[in-house]
């Protein structure tokens, strides 16, 4: 019988780590698919050159396409070749193989259709992570749990990730072709209500590059979370569990806009106007309880959400 498990792995820049990941996936004796990203460090050469110690299917970029899109493309042909489960890994040795073992049994025994990992519990993290990538993943956390609501998912940029390929018909106009990719994938698979898993993993940080631009990626997350915010209230709408949070959401959304106009009209008077029937502390006094409804109204729908939601997520402990 075929396994139902691919691996792919992401290469751009990588020379100095890949055969040591390779050395170390080939014990799985699992199909590899490999991705150049059109490398510029001999990384393209290499990997020609160990097509005869490891097998492998390579396939090379012929620009710089970003790491979304080249996920994208392994999920899409380990989904072709009739694999139901990819798990998706770098190329420069910063996850441990004891973690990709750890999602493809946990695969095999409970087949999850998601399976993330997260970095940030006590011993995840190896070296000194730089401090862009531990903001950026604060604040994408904060921002996954808005939009799913569930509060047990974190690390929502981690790029180890085993999910199910037919995950690829929902990776439309709006998935990211570069930064932000693993946060799309997250919040598509919760709002799907795909049985998910959360691992712990090991992240070791060394001499390895970052190309992250942290306003790019905070463009793109915020991007994305008002994207899928109104794509779950449309989708809860329909659903008869999922309603009286639906019209929380849009009552917190009403609530919102309403505070953004006080806001406007406080600023204006007292910048602008010349005279005013209603006095800047009466605004300013109905802006904070404005504030405070606003407040109230997402806790109550956060809540409502997580009792449903959580049912379906599993974490380590």
């Amino acid at each position: 019988m075929k396994n139902q498990i691919a691996i792919g792995v992401l290469a751009y820049n990588v020379a100095d780590y890949i055969e040591e990941v390779l050395n170390e996936i080939q014990d799985f004796n699992l199909k590899v698919y490999i991705i150049d990203d059109s490398s510029t460090d001999g990384t393209t050469e290499l990997l020609e050159s160990l097509k005869n110690k490891f097998e492998f299917k390579l396939q090379k970029n012929l620009k710089n396409s970003g790491a979304g899109y080249s996920t994208k493309f392994l999920i899409e042909e380990a989904l072709d070749d009739g694999y139901k489960f990819l798990i998706k890994v770098d190329g420069d040795g910063q996850f441990e193989k004891a973690d990709i073992k750890k999602i493809i049994d946990l695969y095999n025994k409970n087949n999850y259709n998601f399976i993330k990992s997260n970095r940030f519990w006590n011993g995840g993290i190896k070296g000194k992570i730089p401090k862009k990538r531990l903001f950026g993943n604060l604040f994408a956390t904060i921002l996954l749990q808005i939009v799913t609501g569930t509060n047990k998912l974190y690390d929502p940029l981690n790029g180890l990730f085993g999910v199910s390929t037919e995950i690829a018909k929902d990776l439309d106009k709006y998935y990211p072709k570069r930064y932000g990719y693993p946060f799309y994938i997250t919040a598509v698979s919760v709002m799907n209500e795909l049985k998910t898993f959360q691992i712990n993993n090991v992240v070791k940080y060394e001499n390895q590059k970052s190309n992250l631009k942290p306003l790019k990626v905070l463009t793109i997350l915020l991007r994305l979370s008002v994207f899928f915010y109104f794509k779950k209230i449309k989708i809860k709408k329909s659903i008869g569990i999922y309603q009286r949070s639906a019209f929380l959401d849009l009552s917190f959304l009403t609530s919102f806009f309403i505070t953004l106009y006080l806001i406007f009209q406080t600023i204006y008077i007292v910048n602008f106007a010349a005279y005013s029937l209603i006095a800047p502390r009466t605004i300013l006094i109905i802006l904070l309880l404005n504030l405070l409804l606003n407040l109230v109204i997402f806790i109550l729908s956060f809540k409502e959400e997580k009792a449903i939601r959580n049912v379906y997520i599993d974490c380590e402990r």
